[in-house]
C-alpha cells in the first residue's frame, strides 16, 4: 500500500511540474503549485466525463472521442486515466499481390491511446471556469483493411506524445454549460511510416452536462 502511495505522489509531482511549466507562460507557476498543494489535501470526489477533440490531419479535420475518470479535489486539481479513439473516417488505398494478382484494399486510419491528465482550474465563478488539461498518451497508429473475409493491417507502430490546452466554460442551467478550448499536440514518439503529421493544433468545441451534481441531487431525494 505504501508503494502504491509512493508511486501516486511521483505522477502526482510529475504531472504538477508540467503544469506548472505550461501555466508559467500565463500565471505565476508559484500560486499554480500552491493552489494545487491545498487542494491535494481535501478529500477528493470520484468523476467521469465524455471528452471530444478536433484537430487536422494532413489538413483534413478529424474528431477524437474519449472517456475519462478521475479524482477532483475541490474543483481545482483534477487528474485521471483516459482513452480515445479516432471516430472521423481516414482512408487510404494499399496494395497485396497474391498468386500473381493484384488486389487494392480500402484501409481506415486507426489512432488508438490511453493517457494520464491532470488538469487545473485556475478560474471559477458561479457561472464561469477556466482551466488548464495537460495530457500524456500512449498508444498506437496504423491502417487496418478488410479482403476477402480477411483483416489487413498496414504500418503499426506505437505512438507517444504530449497536450496542453486552455478550456473554458459557462454554466447557463444547473445542469449544463457551454465551453470551448485551444491546445496542442506534441507526437514525441510518431509513427513515420504512414507518413502523416498528427503534431497539430486541437481545438474544442462542447456542451457539458453535470453527471456528478445530478447525481447528488437525485440522490438527495431519497436520502432526505
Amino acid at each position: 500500500m505504501s508503494n502504491l502511495k509512493t508511486h501516486r505522489n511521483k505522477l502526482l509531482s510529475a504531472l504538477t511540474s508540467l503544469l506548472c511549466l505550461f501555466c508559467c507562460f500565463s500565471l505565476q507557476a508559484q500560486t499554480v503549485e500552491e493552489d494545487i498543494s491545498k487542494a491535494i489535501n481535501t478529500s477528493p470526489d470520484f468523476f467521469v466525463r465524455f471528452d471530444s477533440k478536433n484537430s487536422i490531419i494532413s489538413n483534413a479535420g478529424i474528431k477524437l472521442w474519449g472517456m475519462n475518470i478521475g479524482l477532483n479535489h475541490s474543483d481545482t486539481f483534477k487528474y485521471g486515466l483516459g482513452i480515445y479513439d479516432l471516430s472521423t473516417p481516414y482512408h487510404r488505398n494499399y496494395f497485396t499481390t497474391q498468386n500473381g494478382v493484384t488486389d487494392t484494399i480500402h484501409t481506415r486510419l486507426k489512432f488508438t491511446y490511453a493517457s494520464v491528465f491532470a488538469e487545473y482550474v485556475f478560474y471559477q465563478t458561479k457561472h464561469w471556469q477556466g482551466s488548464m488539461p495537460i495530457q500524456l498518451g500512449i498508444g498506437g497508429s496504423n491502417f487496418t483493411g478488410n479482403l476477402n473475409d480477411s483483416t489487413y493491417t498496414f504500418n503499426q507502430h506505437p505512438i507517444f506524445h504530449y497536450e496542453a490546452t486552455l478550456t473554458g466554460h459557462y454554466r447557463f442551467l444547473r445542469y449544463f454549460a457551454v465551453g470551448g478550448g485551444i491546445g496542442y499536440r506534441i507526437m514525441r514518439v510518431n509513427n513515420k511510416a504512414i507518413d502523416l503529421q498528427l503534431t497539430n493544433p486541437i481545438y474544442i468545441l462542447k456542451l457539458k452536462f453535470f453527471l456528478g451534481d445530478a447525481y447528488r441531487d437525485v440522490k438527495s431525494l431519497f436520502t432526505d
